[in-house]
């Protein structure tokens, strides 16, 4: 698998903020997983820990 470049990687981050931001408005911060913005943002929770290490 190729690695990403810093443009993409800064792509999918702000793609898991947008969906994050969406879900805590739609369910409120305490009701939203993690797991929950992983799937609905089309990534694994490996990949939302690496993006904000």
């Amino acid at each position: 698998m190729a690695r990403k470049t810093k443009q993409q990687a800064l792509e999918t981050r702000q793609h898991i903020l947008d969906v994050a931001i969406r879900l805590f408005s739609q369910q409120g911060v305490s009701a939203t997983s993690l797991a929950q913005i992983a799937q609905a943002a089309g990534v694994t929770r490996g990949a939302i820990y690496w993006h904000f290490k």
